[in-house]
């Protein structure tokens, strides 16, 4: 379901850079790989910063149904279509936020509130921690994708960098 609404909302929601069928599988599969660093998603805060078609957000709330997403997007047509995607599919442990992240480390319902925080294309490392770092509680994971850097090699041209706050 999820696929066949990319596709159709592509082009309307300027989500993605991906055309055909197979690329947008390719980015659904991608987006699981945080399951392979983190066993345990039970009870978890997880934050999609920059979440866009919902990559790798949605993904990941559908197979951890026990998790609570918060998908946050710039963009009003991004969001709308997160929150269309929410509804089609019934997705009670996702909320949708639209939104600057940059602003969210000044609300108190937002800091140290996450155990997970996962982006995919958003800007350089330094500029995602010190974003991301007062979102997580102690002891939280940010899990980013790059196309290089040391951590989980998910394929040629794609990393899964891995911090986590002290």
């Amino acid at each position: 379901m999820y696929l066949e609404e990319l596709l159709k909302a592509r082009k309307a929601f300027n989500l993605s850079g991906a055309r055909s069928r197979e690329e947008f599988i390719k980015l659904i599969e991608e987006s699981l790989a945080p399951l392979l660093v983190i066993d345990d998603w039970r009870d978890k805060r997880v934050i999609d910063i920059g979440s866009g078609a919902g990559f790798p957000g949605i993904p990941l709330a559908i197979v951890q149904e026990d998790a609570y997403f918060l998908l946050v997007d710039v963009s009003v047509k991004k969001t709308a279509f997160l929150s269309l995607i929410k509804s089609k599919l019934d997705l009670s442990n996702v909320e949708v936020l639209c939104g600057d992240a940059r602003l969210l480390k000044n609300h108190p319902n937002y800091t140290n509130a996450f155990d997970i925080a996962v982006s995919r294309g958003v800007g350089e490392i330094e500029y995602l921690r010190d974003m991301i770092f007062p979102l997580l509680k102690s002891g939280g994971r940010m899990l980013i994708f790059k196309s290089e850097g040391t951590g989980y090699k998910i394929k040629p041209g794609l990393v899964l960098l891995e911090e986590r706050k002290v």
